[in-house]
């Protein structure tokens, strides 16, 4: 059942709508005809949401909702009214309104539209609650980023229990915005670097500091204002709910996600996606370069946030550690927003090739045991072979003009022999990826 406060000082337009919201079994509403009443309602009874005009005698309705907020009410409020503008719906908004609903002249469509809107504050409100039940931080890398900080900070959600902001080393204004921010919200950490040390030694520090505080998921934003804190859930709810310990931003769904991608970034961001597919094992990965995460308690004491990659391709590297102990990884579609960073890609190719060395070793030698690791060498192996065999045929024509048919002929066998063995490691790969278990 979803209890409903209706607040209108008009007794017809009040009887009506209670009537119309009544004809639904899953809504019990209480009338009031004053704030007054209302608030005295709100003292001996908790609602889900609340429904009230804006035009009354004592106070309007946006006032009645900085009431509720100064008294630490933060029942959903749904400002309903017939009489207001552009301006009014705006300061409704921004002042914490669930919604604003202008009264038509056709009942039956708004009444139904305002019963959407109840269900929706109210499953909103719910899940908030949920969250709140859960220590949940948010760790925000920053680096030069006077122009975005601050906007960052404000946008993040009243259920996020604490926010590390890490300064890396910052040489603008970034650090006194930070101060300033912290200054309001005492969610608000500040930890700073002496020196530049990278994105990912920023969120190495975070991670260290919410395992030391008892967080039970870290959710990572950067502090330009890239990453929309709207999705936020979508990255809590797979953990909450035991399905995965480590979700990850997917910019790439389709057409209006990727919009704000450049051709040349979106080419690029699929070639370092393959090679994390390789490297770490996650196969089912979209996005495997988005910075936009969340991680479980268990998966971070697990890993051991020391041991992450300090700069770009720290996100990466981590993925590697996930998979060698089996955490479940999972997708999260949300809209791109890009800028114009730039990432080494031989950097991170090089960095990719010895996390995939690593995770072999780990996984499927130390840990446990599996036969792909010599599909994966031998075809290797024969690989190479047929390289330098191919080499050697070629330069025997060219130079000593020796029959070319038998050398390329092997050199053909073994090529296709080695990437059978490397598709056939491949394929075990994914198969143990599909095996990882939850809890």
């Amino acid at each position: 059942m979803i209890s409903v406060l209706l607040v209108e000082d008009e007794p017809e337009v009040l009887e009506l709508t209670r009537l119309y919201l009544e004809r639904d079994t899953e809504l019990t509403v209480d009338a009031c005809l004053s704030v007054k009443e209302a608030l005295r309602k709100l003292n001996h009874k908790i609602y889900n949401v609340i429904v009230s005009d804006y035009v009354m005698p004592e106070i309007n309705g946006i006032q009645l909702l900085k009431t509720l907020k100064f008294q630490g009410i933060d029942t959903p409020l749904i400002i309903f009214t017939g009489k207001g503008d552009e301006e009014i719906a705006i300061e409704a908004l921004n002042t914490g309104a669930a919604f604003y609903l202008q009264k038509s002249e056709n009942p039956r469509f708004q009444f139904a539209k305002l019963r959407r809107m109840i269900y929706e504050a109210a499953l909103k409100q719910r899940t908030e609650e949920i969250y709140r039940e859960h220590n949940i931080c948010v760790v925000v890398p920053a680096f030069n980023d006077e122009k975005c900080i601050g906007p960052t900070l404000d946008s993040i959600p009243d259920y996020i229990f604490r926010i590390y902001v890490i300064d890396d080393a910052s040489t603008d204004r970034t650090p006194e915005i930070i101060q300033k921010c912290a200054e309001k919200d005492s969610r608000i950490i500040p930890i700073r670097h002496d020196k530049n040390k990278g994105v990912g030694a920023a969120v190495t520090s975070g991670y260290r500091e919410a395992l030391k505080e008892g967080m039970d998921i870290a959710v990572v934003m950067t502090g330009d204002n890239k990453m929309d804190p709207a999705h936020i859930p979508a990255f809590l709810n797979p953990i909450i709910k035991r399905q995965a310990d480590y979700a990850v931003g997917n910019r790439l769904q389709g057409p209006e996600f990727r919009r704000g991608m450049t051709t040349w970034r979106f080419l690029r961001n699929a070639f370092l996606t393959m090679l994390t597919k390789i490297a770490s094992g996650y196969w089912q990965l979209m996005d495997p370069q988005n910075g936009y995460t969340a991680i479980s308690k268990r998966a971070l004491e697990r890993i051991n946030p020391s041991t992450i990659y300090p700069r770009y391709g720290y996100c990466n590297d981590m993925l590697v550690k996930l998979n060698a102990y089996s955490f479940k990884a999972v997708n999260v579609n949300h809209p791109a927003r890009y800028d114009s960073g730039k990432t080494s890609i031989f950097r991170l190719v090089k960095l990719l090739f010895k996390d995939f060395l690593w995770r072999m070793k780990e996984k499927y030698i130390i840990l446990n045991f599996h036969p792909l690791v010599f599909f994966y060498f031998f075809g290797t192996m024969c690989i190479l072979t047929s390289i330098f065999l191919g080499i050697f045929a070629i330069y025997g024509k060219l130079m000593q003009m020796e029959p070319l048919f038998v050398r390329a002929t092997l050199t053909l066998i073994l090529l296709f022999i080695g990437s059978m063995f490397i598709l056939f490691a491949m394929l075990f790969d994914m198969e143990q990826e599909r095996n990882i278990g939850m809890y």
